[in-house]
């Protein structure tokens, strides 16, 4: 299943993507998401609280970013992650590319190659797909705010506080991807994911 979402960010697309290179603080950006172990500069363990329908489902994996392209300013993540209680699991490719939409504005586009089995794969594609971009919309906001925060120490203390560990809001690929299934653009991870309002 290929799922195809972008979005854009306030901020000059050389930033946006030197900042993608900041796995830790990129992870922080995506709704559920946590590194649990970095094993190298491009593999890390991790896992995702994510609601998808009726099932709140705790997704463990492995993230591995295969390609970085600095020219063409893709990213390229596999991942595999499988809920811990055995109700399903997913494995991903995730590419990620950046691009200028004007002079001070940066879009960013994700595509998803997702398979998944067990009680997620109830769900269709169309599913799947509204929760990927509500994901994606989220992310961008808290990446905006990131990078807007480099040059104000008062307005990163904010943004910091802001991104708490939500449960994630989708199945999707915007990064495990650590989650990947959430869990990736920048040296990332995956993701569909929902947010768990119980």
């Amino acid at each position: 299943m290929q799922i195809d979402t972008e979005f854009t960010v306030a901020a000059p697309h050389r930033e946006v993507w030197n900042y993608l290179q900041r796995t830790e603080e990129v992870v922080e950006c995506i709704p559920g998401a946590a590194i649990d172990e970095k094993l190298s500069d491009d593999e890390y363990k991790g896992h995702v609280t994510i609601k998808v329908g009726p099932l709140t489902l705790t997704l463990e994996g492995l993230a591995t970013i295969s390609e970085r392209n600095q020219e063409q300013m893709t990213l390229v993540i596999s991942g595999k992650a499988k809920d811990k209680r055995g109700r399903g699991a997913t494995d991903a490719t995730v590419t990620a590319r950046v691009h200028a939409a004007s002079e001070d504005s940066t879009r960013v586009a994700i595509v998803s190659d997702l398979r998944v089995s067990g009680k997620i794969a109830q769900f269709g594609r169309g599913v799947m797909k509204d929760v990927a971009q509500r994901i994606a919309e989220e992310f961008a906001r808290n990446l905006e705010a990131r990078i807007s925060a480099e040059a104000d120490p008062e307005l990163a203390a904010q943004s910091a506080a802001s991104l708490g560990a939500k449960p994630a809001e989708a199945i999707g690929g915007i990064g495990l991807v650590v989650g990947a299934l959430t869990r990736s653009v920048g040296r990332s991870v995956p993701g569909i994911f929902s947010r768990d309002k119980s």
